[in-house]
């Protein structure tokens, strides 16, 4: 399923994990505040918690003060007349959105908590999935797309999505009408590191942009997000 990578995954890690403190202790070092300003989290159903998503001890931002929409943390693919864009829905990316984008995206996560839990331990998962809202569009007047398709290339890894989860109600029709967008959540292995080089594939011969311009994009509003909630 994935080639051997180079290097010391748990290095990177650590890595990101220190500029994350840095960038919090340059912006005053005071601890950043859990509770939300000017936003009111989704209804979570039971089976999911932000402490889920602490991945690689990463302090989470506060919700609230974001200003991204979700087109900045989206990557796209256009294959032919078919655009494919995926968002990741990791809880620290979320956070950095404009206050009614980050109720919407937490919304198709937390309202499926349970059942995104038990699907991915039955891929094997034990702990939170990582888990992009993936979305199929055409302006042709018919297009197919092939959900199973989608694939992350994560530094040298390749993963294939070990569930998805239907958001549209017609997404496992695999077939778009013109204008219409077919949506569902992709869950992917928690091995899928943020902090590393990501390419989005679509049937292999399409590919997203870098992800590289999205993260610089993530650690400057970080910044700012840690500087407006620093008392």
């Amino acid at each position: 399923m994935h080639d051997p990578v180079i290097g010391s995954r748990s290095a990177r890690r650590v890595f990101g994990t220190l500029l994350v403190l840095i960038m919090a202790a340059a912006c005053g070092g005071a601890v950043v505040p859990e509770s939300p300003v000017g936003v009111r989290p989704a209804a979570a159903q039971e089976g999911w918690s932000a402490e889920l998503e602490q991945r690689n001890n990463r302090p989470l931002p506060p919700a609230g003060y974001g200003t991204l929409t979700q087109d900045r943390i989206t990557i796209g693919i256009q294959s032919g007349s078919l655009l494919i864009k995926l968002v990741p829905l990791d809880e620290w990316v979320i956070r950095l959105t404009a206050p009614d984008t980050y109720q919407r995206l937490s919304s198709y996560k937390m309202s499926r908590g349970e059942e995104i839990l038990r699907r991915a331990r039955r891929a094997g998962v034990r702990d939170w999935p990582q888990v992009f809202l993936v979305s199929f569009f055409t302006r042709s007047y018919e297009e197919s797309y092939e959900p199973n398709d989608v694939q992350i290339r994560n530094q040298s890894f390749i993963y294939r999505p070990l569930d998805i989860i239907p958001i549209t109600p017609e997404f496992t029709r695999v077939r778009l009408r013109q204008q219409e967008a077919q949506m569902a959540l992709y869950l992917f292995t928690d091995e899928i590191d943020l902090d590393l080089p990501l390419v989005a594939l679509y049937q292999e011969n399409a590919e997203g942009p870098q992800w590289i311009g999205i993260r610089s994009t993530l650690d400057r509003e970080l910044a700012t997000v840690l500087s407006r909630a620093t008392p």
